[in-house]
């Protein structure tokens, strides 16, 4: 169990963004369910998930974001991912999620700056 896991909700601003810090894996996925959820409000469609401080994602992880990807998905929205790291981009390449439900950016502002 990863003691130095932490959540960060910014709700002022548009699209929300909840940034993590730590390692994503069946220990803290319950946590980051939760704050998607909450982030997912109703108020935004997007969401932007920043990983820039994720050192290591495990397949429950991935489940965690594909699920709130595609509840997202089907009221129109998306949730943009902010990762640079190349070890945990290649989980979302290699299942395939960085093509369907979300979508990749290097940073906030990218992000942000995306009209979608």
């Amino acid at each position: 169990m990863v003691l130095d896991f932490k959540l960060l909700l910014d709700n002022a601003k548009h699209p929300p963004i909840l940034r993590v810090n730590g390692e994503i894996d069946i220990y803290t996925c319950p946590k980051l369910g939760e704050a998607l959820e909450s982030a997912a409000d109703g108020t935004s469609k997007t969401l932007i998930l920043n990983l820039e401080n994720v050192h290591y994602i495990d397949s429950t992880g991935l489940g965690t974001i594909a699920k709130s990807a595609l509840t997202l998905s089907a009221y129109g929205g998306q949730i943009k991912i902010i990762c640079s790291k190349p070890q945990v981009k290649k989980v979302f390449e290699v299942s395939g999620l960085s093509k369907r439900n979300v979508v990749m950016f290097e940073d906030e502002a990218a992000a942000l700056a995306d009209p979608h």
